[in-house]
């Protein structure tokens, strides 16, 4: 089993244009992790643009359930639809490192890896539209790639991959099958015509931590003004709070609506997941524990008097 496959939550972005299938792709996929037996979502992400206009679709899968539904900001996987956003759109912005991108050309992953400035990730690479020309007649990359994402990740079967594209399409097209038939075998192609390679692992050099002075509210000017742009950071707002939220790990199910409307940012996120509360910048506006689901409540608001007497 490849190693992406056993982690818990795996986030999947599709970056495509409108007509080229990726949203269908991306439900292929989520019914398929669904019938092994695995948590999934699947949604799109579209502009007012028609036809043509770059797009993304997402994928959640994971082995436990969750509760997420915003959109995929550090994926650990890009399937790249049209190779042509790679010059235009940085598909591989908040990637984790280490994390695969596999994309339709005819380029090797090695020469991918050069020409796109992927050397820090795995590169997958196969020509799914010269697959998609050959067995579906028209240039709709969607099913090979998502052939080449089984092999490479791992997450899925190729068997249950099969069985859900049959599902979806024989009631479409009952009285042609052949255009079934060549689904599977485009599906069947992608898995077996792709080729990756591994990331080429540098060592970072870090930078010495800068050191941050705290403001309280008493240096601020009259009214509480903070005349400088851009300086939040150096003012210790959570001095102003009458009341603080406590955080409690155990209750919280990740659905990230605290860390949505924060207007402090004071919401700490580690991998994508709520850690705890910056209260340093918190002003107690009481909002994350509005929105924190009233089943769950792992926000509530407590008086800070009450932590001046500890």
């Amino acid at each position: 089993m490849s190693a992406v496959a056993q982690r818990n939550l795996i986030e999947i972005r599709w970056h495509a244009r409108a007509g080229q299938g990726a949203k269908t792709a991306a439900n292929i996929l989520a019914q398929a992790a669904l019938r092994e037996g695995k948590y999934a979502q699947s949604f799109p992400e579209f502009g007012p643009e028609r036809r043509g206009a770059p797009m993304q679709a997402f994928n959640r899968l994971s082995d436990e359930p969750f509760y997420m539904h915003s959109g995929i900001t550090e994926p650990d996987i890009v399937i790249v639809v049209d190779p042509r956003l790679m010059e235009t759109i940085p598909v591989t912005d908040g990637l984790k490192p280490n994390g695969w991108v596999i994309v339709n050309t005819h380029f090797s992953p090695e020469e991918a890896q050069v020409r796109w400035e992927l050397k820090p990730f795995k590169v997958a690479t196969v020509d799914a539209s010269a697959i998609a020309r050959e067995t579906l007649k028209q240039d709709i990359p969607n099913v090979p790639l998502l052939g080449a994402f089984a092999k490479v990740t791992g997450l899925v079967s190729l068997e249950t991959l099969q069985s859900d594209t049959v599902h979806r399409l024989e009631k479409r097209f009952r009285d042609r099958p052949q255009v079934i038939e060549a689904n599977l075998k485009a599906l069947e192609r992608g898995f077996n015509e792709v080729s990756w390679v591994d990331a080429q692992v540098f060592e970072p050099i870090l930078a010495e931590p800068s050191q941050i002075a705290f403001k309280s509210w008493t240096e601020l000017q009259e009214g509480g003004i903070i005349p400088e742009p851009s300086t939040s950071l150096l003012y210790r707002t959570g001095s102003w709070r009458l009341e603080r939220p406590v955080f409690d790990p155990q209750k919280c199910v990740q659905c990230l609506m605290c860390w949505l409307v924060c207007p402090d940012s004071a919401i700490v996120l580690e991998s994508g997941k709520v850690v705890g509360i910056d209260y340093d910048h918190c002003k107690g506006c009481g909002l994350c524990s509005l929105q924190c689901p009233p089943k769950a409540k792992a926000l509530t608001m407590v008086l800070e008097a009450e932590f001046d007497k500890k």
